[in-house]
């Protein structure tokens, strides 16, 4: 009898023994498999991440422009594939959330990675720096150059119209040239104010600088602050004709909420308008600029 209850408490401990060391096994194995889903899972989104960046990247050479290497412009311009593909992904999101008409008309741009300015543009040309700044504010900076292309490039006039008293650098600006209902709203000539203006007649202090940065700084305001620049106008008359301007001659009546409610200073400027802040997710037509 003893026998038989020892070989049945020993039997019983064997059992107990490989049933709890059967679960410990099991239990490391479901972390590990759960580890390896969790891996898996951001290995896949990353991937997906990548594959959605680089065919936007491959998408800016269907928009009929001619990319130029940075280092035409600095000779000191050095970029990976991946930020290359990042600036040129960022670039074409931007781009397709403009309308065509304003961007079909760019024809060259030159991406660079070396210090030197933000952007430069006018004419059919943008030149972009796509290094130590942030995904947003490359994309509003993009906003302003080409604020300068459909000033400069897409409207101009004819010399039959005889020259304004407005001149961009050594080119005179004809008096048929759409802009100049645009720039005579506050400037007397391309260096002088009108009398009596002041802050407040426009969207930024970089604005006040010359009738051009006025017109690229208010393109991108239209754009990405449409909320808070009619909020301004109704305090401004100068600012309501410059909203105006834009609403039926740039944008064919189209208008924008691209802005995060913001309270605003009827009669103070910021200096920079590419700095704001401003809804990316409502802002960029392919809905991808916050998560890549």
């Amino acid at each position: 009898m003893r026998k038989a209850l020892r070989f049945y408490l020993l039997s019983f401990g064997l059992f107990l023994f490989f049933v709890i060391n059967l679960q410990n096994i099991s239990a490391l194995n479901q972390g590990d498999f759960l580890k390896n889903v969790a891996r898996a899972s951001t290995n896949q989104y990353t991937n997906y991440a990548t594959s959605i960046e680089d065919s936007y990247a491959k998408a800016l050479g269907t928009l009929g422009l001619h990319l130029h290497p940075g280092t035409s412009y600095k000779k000191e311009s050095v970029s990976s594939k991946s930020s290359l593909n990042h600036c040129k992904s960022l670039v074409y999101q931007t781009l397709a959330s403009l309308p065509k008409e304003h961007r079909e008309h760019l024809k060259n741009l030159t991406l660079y990675f070396a210090d030197g300015r933000r952007g430069l543009g006018g004419g059919s040309t943008v030149i972009l720096r796509c290094s130590n700044v942030s995904d947003k504010e490359l994309s509003s900076v993009l906003v302003h150059e080409m604020g300068h292309v459909v000033d400069t490039g897409l409207y101009t006039g004819n010399s039959w119209y005889g020259k304004s008293e407005f001149m961009d650098g050594n080119i005179p600006i004809y008096n048929d040239d759409l802009s100049l209902r645009f720039y005579k709203i506050t400037w007397e000539n391309d260096k002088k104010l009108k009398k009596g203006a002041k802050e407040s007649d426009f969207v930024s202090e970089y604005a006040m600088t010359d009738p051009f940065e006025d017109f690229a700084e208010t393109y991108n305001f239209y754009i990405l602050h449409g909320k808070q620049f009619r909020e301004m106008t109704e305090f401004d008359r100068s600012l309501m004709r410059k909203y105006l301007f834009m609403k039926y001659y740039i944008f064919k009546g189209q208008e924008f909420d691209n802005d995060p409610y913001t309270k605003i200073e009827p009669f103070t400027r910021t200096y920079d308008a590419t700095l704001l802040n401003y809804n990316e997710k409502s802002f960029i037509k392919t809905k991808t600029l916050a998560s890549l």
